[in-house]
């Protein structure tokens, strides 16, 4: 019903999802009622600084999966596919995401334990840096 009310405001330019995945539904449905010239999908947990991957595409854009993609890297980010051993996944296998970079934080306060599990060294750094395992299964697409 908000969505419906809405519907008849000035068009909007872009329509903005994040926070949870967005169902192909959902975004055909916005694409109909709102007719925003872009949308996007914002991915990011709270420990990379909210959005380090962004899907942007004009209103006429097909998702093309049951849930929208969650985008490209933003910024100065790694972004990384993995299995259980850190192990890149071949484009299209379904693995752990891991995101590096600027705003990934330090580690969770006075919880070096969580830390520990969250925050990994990346195996593909030679400088020392840090992964944030996500804990979120994703796919590549090819």
């Amino acid at each position: 019903a908000q969505i419906q009310e809405q519907a008849h405001a000035t068009r909007l330019r872009i329509y903005c999802f994040g926070g949870d995945a967005v169902a192909d539904a959902n975004f055909e449905l916005v694409k109909r009622a709102l007719k925003p010239q872009y949308l996007t999908n914002g991915y990011g947990p709270t420990e990379t600084v909210v959005t380090p991957l962004l899907w942007k595409v004009p209103v006429d854009a097909v998702c093309g999966a049951v849930y929208a993609p969650i985008g490209e890297r933003v910024g100065e980010r790694t972004l990384y596919v993995l299995d259980d051993a850190l192990n890149a996944v071949p484009d299209g296998v379904a693995g752990e995401l891991y995101i590096g970079g600027e705003g990934v934080a330090r580690g969770y306060h006075q919880r070096p334990g969580l830390s520990a599990e969250r925050f990994v060294a990346d195996p593909f750094s030679t400088t020392g840096a840090r992964l944030y395992r996500t804990g979120d299964l994703v796919r590549r697409r090819a």
